[in-house]
């Protein structure tokens, strides 16, 4: 594997595995808030971000050792509401400012399956910043939250989805048995 292609891999793991626990401490929050619909949101992005960090994480492991890894992680915890608007801004930022230009290099480093991965993944985060900006668009207007189907969530790209999975995922392709229910 090329250079840049793997300390993009490592940084990718590094920031993920961040925003894994950052969810995880957001829907703690909303819980304590009496936000039930979002703390499973929240849940399930959480879910999401670690199928994402364990991506990174197989992919770049063909060169083990001790690695420091270089990414920004926000480090906020204020009312749900201020959560949510912050993790809007930053799922916007991975998808834009993070994955696309690393799937670019990868691409141009010959790594088709790792800059597909990336391709997916600024995919799925894009869906992650849209989801978040409807739930924080209702608690902003109608200063509740708003009611939330049932969230699956595919193991294998992170892509969301509210209510019954698809046949297959639109993103990765995989069979419809892979998207797990989150509570």
């Amino acid at each position: 594997m090329r250079q840049a292609t793997l300390i993009n891999l490592r940084n990718a793991f590094g920031s993920e595995a961040a925003a894994h626990m950052r969810y995880v401490i957001f829907s703690e929050r909303a819980e304590l808030e009496n936000f039930p619909n979002v703390a499973r949101m929240l849940r399930a992005i959480a879910f999401a971000e670690k199928v994402h960090a364990s991506s990174h994480y197989r992919q770049s492991g063909e060169l083990l050792g001790e690695y420091c890894v270089s990414f920004a992680a926000p480090f906020i915890y204020n009312r749900t509401v201020d959560n949510l608007d912050e993790a809007y801004h930053v799922e916007v930022r991975e998808s834009e400012e993070f994955y696309t230009p690393f799937a670019e290099v990868a691409r141009m480093q010959g790594e088709k399956h790792i800059a597909q991965n990336f391709e997916w993944m600024a995919q799925v985060e894009r869906g992650h910043s849209e989801m978040i900006r409807r739930v924080l668009d209702f608690m902003k207007s109608a200063d509740e939250e708003p009611k939330i189907g049932p969230l699956h969530v595919c193991d294998i790209c992170g892509y969301i989805i509210e209510g019954e999975p698809p046949e297959q995922c639109p993103v990765c392709k995989v069979k419809k048995l892979r998207f797990k229910l989150v509570e």
